[in-house]
């Protein structure tokens, strides 16, 4: 042992090992910490010690994830993150949200998402719209981004995909008056509503969103130009603003009802009080939405509207 102690103190005495000691106690801790981070910055140091099966899954897992907007979803451990934080989602809204990425793009319907959540199951479809709530909630203020399509089912939209044989829709594309204040051709199968909104903007916004999930619209500036115009096909749906020129939306409600006719209709107004709306539930209304009006708000109530 005491030879041992001589030959250290004989190594730490020559002038190459001075010199290295030296050098690391000018430069301190420093050179080690650069150091330090230039090895973590080219590996993963927990990853280091997975086993190499380990490291091939979970790099295969990464490479399954769908990623769309600022989000990622994993389905290997079936997650989702936000910028790289995961989110919590529920087992059945994460499986809802694996049906709508993998479609790329299209509508599915009710029951496919029905068969793809709930296997071998038969559930409610209440149970669907709690779900999609709960998709919702989890993508937090890109909630909007899952669509429902009236009478049809749902959609999530995504400015990376567009689906095959069908042209992307541009919201932010110049819409002339026409396109708005003219009745188009209705398919028989799609809905047809009936906009009376004397505000240009919202009726602009309002008809490019209904018509952006496939429904067939014609607006009109007031209760007088819709009855002088020829609207043949009868509407699935009435959206009309409270205050209009000439009769109120309140007033035509209660013309229709005297002639009998029963149109689902939803009021929208930006001058609301609590005597309008229950003026509006009271004679039938299907729903009294406030302005500004949210879009998912008006979508869900025309889906109630159309289905009642």
């Amino acid at each position: 042992m005491e030879i041992a102690s001589r030959k250290r103190g004989l190594i730490c005495r020559t002038p190459i090992f001075s010199s290295a000691m030296n050098n690391c106690s000018r430069r301190g801790k420093s050179a080690m910490q650069v150091q330090f981070a230039d090895t973590l910055e080219q590996t993963n140091p927990a990853d280091a010690y997975l086993p190499h099966h380990s490291r091939e899954a979970k790099r295969e897992a990464y490479d399954d994830a769908i990623r769309f907007g600022r989000f990622c979803a994993i389905p290997h451990s079936r997650q989702l993150l936000l910028d790289g934080s995961p989110q919590e989602i529920g087992g059945r809204a994460f499986d809802l949200l694996m049906v709508l990425l993998r479609s790329n793009g299209r509508i599915v319907s009710k029951d496919e998402i029905l068969n793809e959540v709930w296997p071998s199951l038969v559930v409610e479809e209440c149970n669907l719209r709690f779900q999609v709530k709960s998709l919702r909630r989890a993508l937090g203020s890109q909630g909007n981004m899952i669509k429902t399509i009236v009478r049809r089912g749902y959609m999530l939209i995504r400015d990376d995909v567009v689906p095959e044989g069908e042209a992307r829709f541009d919201a932010t594309r110049s819409t002339t008056i026409s396109e708005i204040d003219t009745p188009v051709a209705i398919r028989a199968s799609a809905p047809y509503i009936v906009l009376i909104e004397d505000d240009e903007s919202v009726r602009r916004s309002i008809s490019t969103l209904l018509r952006s999930v496939g429904l067939g619209v014609a607006s009109f500036e007031s209760v007088k130009e819709y009855q002088e115009s020829e609207h043949s096909p009868q509407p699935d749906c009435l959206i009309l603003d409270v205050c209009l020129p000439g009769r109120s939306g309140l007033d035509f409600q209660a013309d229709l009802l005297k002639s009998g006719i029963r149109y689902p209709i939803i009021f929208i107004s930006g001058h609301a009080d609590i005597q309008m709306s229950v003026r509006a539930m009271k004679a039938g209304a299907v729903e009294f939405l406030t302005k500004p009006v949210r879009h998912q708000d008006l979508l869900s109530a025309v889906d109630m509207a159309i289905n009642a």
